[in-house]
């Protein structure tokens, strides 16, 4: 797969092939549940919660006793309502919906969320983005014209809509790779990571119908992974995922910016990013990273990731230390370079520390650890 393919489209081409519509979807589906008896069309509209008031789902139970029947009895009328709808003749008046409704679940690989697949319908057919949940439940009928099936939620899987031939080995796979990623990384990746990796793995060649946007829409399915509010993925439990603590979000922090920051800067961001419903103190901050052993000060109140290379001590200590590694010599430009990888300073800084010369000896064009006799 190559780097473009691993893109994800953010225009579609459907949303090319079929114009915004003026269409009223409530007098749509009203039409459509014309052809069904009283019963029927109060079966399911309360299975979708299609009407006035709240737009509630009930259950099958709850219908059969405001109806004095069975759940049984209520899912055979809910079945054979289906079955009108699908053989009724105003499902023409449905047909590019219904088209439509197919096309994006197959673009995003046989299942979809139904807020998910409800937001791309009103965005390409409507025109629109805002939608209400009265509007997602009245499209589920929609969803059952187009011959979906509802999925539901489970232990490890949200609830979707999938095509009837969904292929759940193939979802499963994806799932089982994208959880050897992460474990295999253990650190947080942007979907553009997640696909590169994956492409680096045989798992295209296995399943050559698999596509960048049926990866990004797996990882939103699934329970086991999470999305952080930079758009980073990871396992769903995971601190930078789900951050709870200052450590967390001040890390986040961080790893967004690439940078060292002072923590009156990391508390500003914090709240800045909505990482906090509460006011953050920049003492609370500074108190928090001074004490874990992640972070590094590198320089007066700002802070580094230590996995960045960056090293606690004076300047001097990390002079010694670079010289030390070196075997005893190092060139002043490269010292100079070295040091400011590892801490935030000016090159005046390093140079007035080289001038110590009981610790120091100057040589043609470098220094030395001065031995001691």
């Amino acid at each position: 797969m190559s780097e473009n393919t691993l893109k994800i489209r953010e225009n579609s081409e459907y949303s090319h092939k079929i114009p915004v519509r003026e269409i009223n979807l409530s007098r749509l589906v009203e039409s459509l549940f014309d052809c069904l008896s009283a019963k029927q069309k109060l079966v399911l509209s309360s299975r979708f919660g299609i009407g006035s008031g709240e737009p509630k789902t009930k259950t099958l139970e709850s219908i059969g006793k405001n109806l004095n029947i069975t759940r049984e009895r209520v899912r055979q009328i809910e079945s054979d309502a289906i079955k009108a709808l699908k053989y009724s003749e105003k499902n023409k008046n449905a047909g590019e919906l219904v088209s439509l409704v197919n096309e994006i679940t197959g673009e995003f690989g046989g299942s979809v969320s139904a807020g998910k697949l409800s937001g791309e319908i009103f965005s390409r057919y409507f025109g629109k983005r805002e939608i209400s949940l009265q509007e997602i439940r009245m499209l589920e009928a929609i969803f059952l014209l187009a011959g979906l099936k509802k999925l539901k939620a489970d232990r490890e899987t949200k609830e979707s809509w999938a095509v009837s031939d969904f292929d759940k080995k193939y979802f499963n796979a994806a799932i089982s790779k994208l959880e050897e990623i992460f474990e295999t990384s253990k650190k947080i990746l942007n979907i553009e990571d997640v696909l590169k990796k994956l492409d680096h793995s045989d798992f295209f060649e296995k399943y050559p119908q698999a596509k960048p946007e049926h990866i990004a829409n797996f990882l939103e399915l699934s329970k086991k992974f999470g999305q952080n509010v930079f758009g980073d993925w990871g396992k769903a439990k995971w601190p930078l995922i789900r951050p709870r603590g200052v450590r967390e979000k001040a890390t986040l922090v961080l790893l967004k910016r690439s940078k060292p920051l002072h923590f009156r800067e990391i508390s500003r961001l914090i709240e800045e990013f909505k990482l906090s419903d509460k006011k953050v103190h920049p003492q609370t901050v500074h108190n928090e990273l001074i004490r874990a052993n992640r972070f590094v000060l590198v320089g007066r109140g700002t802070y580094a990731l230590r996995e960045w290379g960056f090293e606690e001590g004076t300047v001097k200590d990390v002079i010694v230390s670079l010289l030390k590694s070196a075997g005893g010599y190092l060139a002043r430009e490269n010292i100079y370079d070295a040091v400011l990888k590892k801490r935030k300073v000016k090159k005046a800084t390093i140079a007035v520390n080289l001038a110590d010369k009981k610790t120091f000896e100057k040589k043609k064009d470098g220094y030395s650890l001065r031995t001691t006799n």
